[in-house]
C-alpha cells in the first residue's frame, strides 16, 4: 500500500516536472524560432539594413508603446503599481552596474572598459522580456514597471560610463548627459506607459474601436521586434 502511494507521488511529480519543462518551452522556442525566421529573411535578401532600420523605428515608437499603453489602460492602476518591484529594478540593475565596473578593471588593457561595462549590463528587457512575458502570461504583466525602473538607469550610465571610462582619461560629457535625459523624458515606449498610468488613473472608458485599433498595433510589437 505504501510502496504503491510512493510509486504514485513519484510518477506525479516527475509528471508535473514534465508538464513544466512543455510550458517553460512553449514559452521560449517560439522566439527563438521567430529569431531563425528573422535570419532566413535577411539571408534570401527579404530583409535589407533599410528595411531593418524602419522597422526598429517603428517597432520603438510606434507598436512597444501601444502595447505597454494598452496593457496598463485596461487594468487597474492601484493594482498594477507596485513601488517595491520598481525599487528592486532599479537597484539590481544599479548593483549590475557595479559589479561589471568592478570587474572591467581586470581588463587587459583597459582601453574599452566602458563599452565592457555597457555590454555587460544592459538587455533586450523591452523585447525579449516582453516576448517572453506574454508567452507565460498572455500580456505585459510587470513589464512596464521594469522598465520604468531600469531603463531610465540604463541609458544614463551609458552616458556616464561611455565617458568617463573613455580610452586616456575621459571627462563626463554633460552635454550628451543632458541629451539623454531629453530622451528619456521623449522616449515613446516611457510615454506610452505613462500615458496609460494616467488613463486607468482618470478611468477613462476604452472605446471598442480604439481598443482594437490599438490592441492590433501593439500586437505587431514583439514578433517584429
Amino acid at each position: 500500500m505504501n510502496r504503491t502511494f510512493c510509486t504514485e507521488i513519484i510518477f506525479l511529480k516527475g509528471f508535473m516536472k514534465m508538464e513544466n519543462l512543455i510550458f517553460c518551452l512553449n514559452a521560449t522556442i517560439p522566439i527563438f524560432l521567430t529569431l531563425m525566421l528573422g535570419l532566413f529573411f535577411r539571408k534570401i535578401g527579404l530583409f535589407d539594413d533599410t528595411f531593418v532600420s524602419r522597422l526598429n523605428k517603428f517597432v520603438f515608437n510606434a507598436a512597444l508603446p501601444a502595447l505597454l499603453f494598452l496593457d496598463i489602460a485596461k487594468s487597474d492602476f492601484y493594482s498594477v503599481w507596485n513601488t517595491k518591484f520598481v525599487l528592486f529594478c532599479f537597484f539590481v540593475t544599479l548593483i549590475s552596474i557595479g559589479i561589471s565596473t568592478g570587474l572591467s578593471y581586470l581588463l587587459k588593457p583597459r582601453n574599452i572598459q566602458g563599452e565592457f561595462i555597457q555590454a555587460s549590463y544592459r538587455s533586450s528587457a523591452a523585447i525579449l522580456g516582453i516576448a517572453i512575458i506574454q508567452n507565460l502570461y498572455g500580456n505585459a504583466g510587470m513589464a512596464p514597471l521594469m522598465i520604468i525602473g531600469s531603463v531610465p538607469l540604463y541609458n544614463v550610465m551609458a552616458v556616464i560610463t561611455l565617458s568617463l571610462f573613455a580610452p586616456g582619461g575621459g571627462k563626463l560629457d554633460t552635454t550628451k548627459l543632458i541629451r539623454t535625459l531629453k530622451g528619456i523624458a521623449t522616449n515613446p515606449i516611457i510615454l506610452g506607459i505613462l500615458t496609460g498610468m494616467v488613463w486607468s488613473l482618470l478611468h477613462l472608458p476604452m472605446p471598442t474601436i480604439l481598443n482594437t485599433a490599438v490592441d492590433n498595433l501593439g500586437k505587431t510589437a514583439t514578433p517584429l521586434g
